[in-house]
């Protein structure tokens, strides 16, 4: 009667669960990818709206992810290089911190820079020495601390960590305490020196879609219950009941809680984002916009200088991320947003600006405060044949979830090297 079994059903179709599917599928596993909503990819999907290309949220790959160099092809995704420099906003000052050796041109700007002090730029270069002395993947060992503990340790001024540190950082944490780990705030340092920051010309979702290409998804399929039978495990979905010899179930930890009884939630940070077009040329800033002033912006960049093709002939494209969720309707936000755009831009040309679409998520990242890495979950469950590809076992982000991805699968195929594979190598 199960002659049709599954060899492995991953719920969920987000980076890990599409890594795991896409490794048995090369392995010769027959495998299906059920995704609850209309598309694939989870967080990391783009959408189009009036020729404009929409990712969700403000995001970018840095392709010295080790996991990334192995799973993705890179100059399929047809890459962008993003600038190694920022540029620092209060108000209608702009100071330009950059990496002469990757951005040449932000050298003189930083040089006359008011955001750092010398002093501090000695102690950026002193630490970029120092995170280079051993293999990245060691720096997510060892003590613990805060990040902001660590920068303060290292002797950095109060005014790096307000203008530099919390908004650049703020905007890969979705905090801008400096609460996190001081281990991944190391580890992102180490990738951006490696690797710096891209992004795909055609928007993120080319990383989804690009390791769903070759595997069995089935989108718009909810799983309901997983029910553990002698030898395979039966999923109760909203399309019927499917049969597996092995589950692995890729969802968002909330999800996965519920489907597995395991207590694998660790908290939850949220952000919004805002998307603007204009016809006007407000700006010609094609770096990442930093606010160093209290508000509502953690920080922007005009997507459409950095990706050319991100907007119609003529048109301009604004990303606006702010951290949490704030409680107040679209309209209202969208009106506090524009005031602090005023302030840098003047009110006439944040006037031209036109909203484009808002989006909240929730459940963006989950807590990732220092000490963190010893309470993350294994990928065994309590359900017998059912295991866990979440990046909830690793770090949130795209190199946690690839590579939570690959050890689940690696579990299945008894691949020694890759279960054994440190985290973040």
């Amino acid at each position: 009667m199960l002659e049709h079994m599954l060899d492995g059903l991953v719920v969920g179709g987000g980076l890990a669960g599409l890594t795991a599917a896409r490794i048995l599928t090369k392995a010769g596993r027959r495998v299906r990818v059920l995704e609850a909503a209309a598309e694939v990819g989870g967080r990391v999907r783009s959408r189009e709206v009036e020729g404009f290309t929409l990712d969700a949220g403000f995001q970018v790959l840095f392709p010295a992810y080790p996991a990334a160099r192995r799973q993705l092809d890179l100059d399929a995704l047809d890459l962008v290089p993003l600038p190694s420099a920022a540029a620092v906003r209060r108000g209608e000052r702009e100071d330009v911190l950059g990496s002469p050796l990757d951005d040449l041109a932000s050298l003189p700007a930083t040089l006359k820079s008011g955001a750092l002090t010398l002093t501090d730029k000695l102690r950026v270069a002193r630490l970029a020495a120092a995170l280079r002395a051993s293999p990245a993947h060691e720096l997510l060992t060892g003590p613990d601390e805060s990040t902001e503990a660590f920068l303060r340790a290292q002797g950095f001024s109060e005014a790096a960590l307000d203008h530099f540190f919390r908004p650049f950082f703020g905007g890969i944490f979705l905090r801008r305490d400096l609460a996190t780990s001081a281990r991944l705030f190391r580890y992102y340092f180490r990738m951006l020196m490696d690797g710096g920051a891209a992004l795909p010309r055609r928007g993120m979702g080319e990383i989804s879609r690009q390791l769903a290409q070759g595997t069995d998804v089935l989108t718009g399929v909810k799983v309901l219950r997983l029910l553990p039978r002698p030898g395979h495990v039966t999923a109760v979905t909203s399309a019927g009941e499917i049969d597996a010899r092995q589950v692995i179930v890729a969802t968002d930890a909330p999800a996965a809680s519920d489907l597995t009884g395991e207590a694998l939630t660790r908290g939850a940070l949220s952000s919004t984002y805002l998307y603007y077009a204009t016809s006007r040329r407000i700006s010609g800033q094609h770096r990442l916009l930093l606010n160093a002033e209290a508000g509502l912006i953690n920080n922007a960049q005009w997507t459409s200088l950095a990706v050319p093709g991100r907007a119609p002939a003529g048109q301009h494209l604004l990303t606006v991320t702010v951290l949490g969720l704030p409680e107040v309707d679209d309209a209202a936000l969208d009106a506090r947003v524009r005031g602090e755009l005023s302030r840098w831009y003047g009110a006439e040309a944040a006037g031209t600006l036109r909203l484009l679409g808002l989006e909240r998520l929730p459940y963006a990242q989950f807590e990732q405060p220092a000490g963190y890495a010893a309470t993350l979950p294994g990928h065994a469950t309590r359900l017998p044949g059912v295991l866990l590809a979440s990046e909830v076992t690793s770090m949130s982000g795209i190199q946690g979830a690839l590579e939570s991805g690959e050890k689940a699968a690696a579990i299945v195929l008894g691949d020694l090297t890759g279960m054994s594979r440190p985290r973040g190598a």
